[in-house]
């Protein structure tokens, strides 16, 4: 297994794999494994400890194993944590998390619903698989049944800031642009740390109602801190940086991923100042990028300027 759903899955790690450990486990690398730090280095090593117990009961083994998997793609090593997924469910067949991890790192689409519709039969209340799978519709181009997601997603969690966000894409993407920019205020609002990039999309979106993108940023910048990215996008659409010192912190980024992300909003920029040819150019690179469920190469797909 590949990495391709890496910043899926990494979105999923910090979201899902928390809860109790299995068997009432006290404080411990057991416990520590399965809820996280948010650094997935430490997280995947407290995993890997916990794991080296002969005791574990079958579903506390399976919970671990998930934990790991999350930390591990985190990590991009797709193949390990294809092997620890596929334990997890050898030993747990209905673990819905399992599934929803399985199914953000599939490269093809009909098996990445297939996973997400197991994780959401086996538990019909998990809003991020109901998120998750709304945003597999966006990217199937369709929008009625995405929004059905995203809205019983809320209806479950109300604060669910992921269905929020994927829900502020699809608006951004069918050019409703002043129901995107609310949407990401309201992201932005709830889980600026999960979620970094809706500052750049709320500029965007604001941008494309003819507002100032700068002043919808202002609340926000005194999150970035200098050489941190995307901090250097950031203060373009702020003002406070240059547009060579965007392009080249964009083109030092090792990822394919970063780079196509990062050419997006600059093609967005571009078309704020009115600058047509030269945000073409830039939606052309993001349109290159060969993988179709990135957000940004999603909407660059359908683009309204064009």
């Amino acid at each position: 297994m590949n990495s391709h759903y890496r910043v899926m899955a990494l979105a999923c790690a910090v979201s899902f794999g928390l809860g109790t450990a299995a068997g009432g486990q006290t404080k411990g690398d057991g416990e520590a494994c399965l809820m996280g730090s948010g650094r997935v280095h430490l997280d995947e090593a407290y995993c890997r400890r916990a794991l080296s117990r002969q005791d574990l009961a079958p579903a506390e083994r399976s919970a671990l194993l998930t934990s790991q998997a999350a930390a591990l793609l985190s990590l991009g090593d797709g193949e390990a944590a294809g092997a620890a997924l596929a334990q997890a469910l050898a030993l747990n067949p209905a673990s819905a998390k399992a599934y929803l991890l399985r199914g953000l790192t599939q490269t093809s689409l009909p098996m990445a619903l297939m996973d997400l519709n197991r994780a959401i039969a086996l538990n019909p209340f998990f809003a991020d698989a109901l998120a998750y799978r709304g945003r597999l519709y966006l990217q199937a181009a369709d929008p009625t049944a995405a929004l059905a997601d995203f809205a019983h997603a809320l209806s479950l969690e109300p604060r669910s800031s992921l269905a929020l966000f994927f829900k502020g894409v699809l608006r951004f993407r069918q050019g409703r642009f002043d129901l995107a920019a609310d949407l990401f205020v309201e992201v932005l609002a709830l889980s600026p740390v999960r979620h970094p990039i809706a500052v750049l999309w709320l500029a965007a979106a604001t941008a494309r109602q003819g507002a100032d993108g700068r002043a919808a940023l202002e609340p926000y910048l005194w999150w970035w801190e200098d050489g941190v990215w995307p901090a250097p996008l950031v203060q373009l659409w702020a003002g406070t940086g240059t547009l060579q010192q965007a392009i080249t912190a964009l083109m030092a980024q090792r990822s394919d991923d970063t780079r196509s992300q990062g050419a997006f909003f600059v093609s967005e920029w571009y078309l704020a100042k009115g600058e047509q040819a030269a945000a073409r150019q830039w939606r052309d690179r993001v349109r290159a990028h060969a993988k179709p469920f990135m957000l940004e190469v999603i909407v660059t797909g359908s683009a309204v300027s064009d």
